[in-house]
């Protein structure tokens, strides 16, 4: 698919099949994910990966009961490292730049799994303490996103109502 294709055809999907979707594969979308600029190149993140039905279930409950959590084959608990980014930029890595690098990962997420006609969706509705629990996050870390990947059971057809350019732009020359 051309780059453009991909980020046009790109939903947020809530509803997935009951069918596998390798390991593999999904290891392939992280790869690509990993590439994703970060603050001073840190890369202060990492990834859980879920299949485990009972945790699925588990992240469900600590996630306002989004049902559609525990459809996908994988989840991936997209986590921030903030002491990493702190350790070298203090409160504004901690609380800025841990969290604009995570948040360009998931994207890379997102257009890798749409590349290969899947789907996923960017969850960060969860009660981030239950979420933590669950997954056993260290001290120092932060569950950003959980973004359940799978093979689609229905795709939006058309994208969400968006602003015209011409609403969101100013143009300094």
């Amino acid at each position: 698919m051309e780059f453009s294709e991909v980020v046009r055809k790109r939903r947020s999907v809530r509803a997935f099949l009951n069918e596998d979707v390798p390991l593999e594969t999904i290891l392939e979308i992280l790869e690509e994910a990993i590439l994703a600029p970060s603050a001073g190149n840190l890369q202060p993140w990492r990834f859980i990966v879920i299949g485990n039905q009972e945790l699925k279930f588990q992240l469900t409950q600590s996630a306002f009961a989004q049902r559609f959590i525990a459809q996908a084959p994988w989840v991936v608990a997209v986590v921030a490292k903030v002491d990493e980014s702190a350790a070298v930029y203090g409160e504004r890595g901690k609380n800025l730049y841990a969290i604009q690098d995570t948040a360009a990962l998931i994207m890379l997420i997102l257009l890798s799994a749409t590349n290969r006609d899947l789907g996923a969706c960017w969850v960060g509705a969860f009660d981030d303490d239950k979420v933590s629990e669950i997954l056993g996050v260290k001290p120092g870390e932060r569950v950003v996103a959980l973004v359940p990947i799978g093979k689609p059971a229905r795709t939006p057809e058309v994208p969400s109502s968006r602003k015209e350019l011409s609403e969101i732009i100013e143009i300094i020359e």
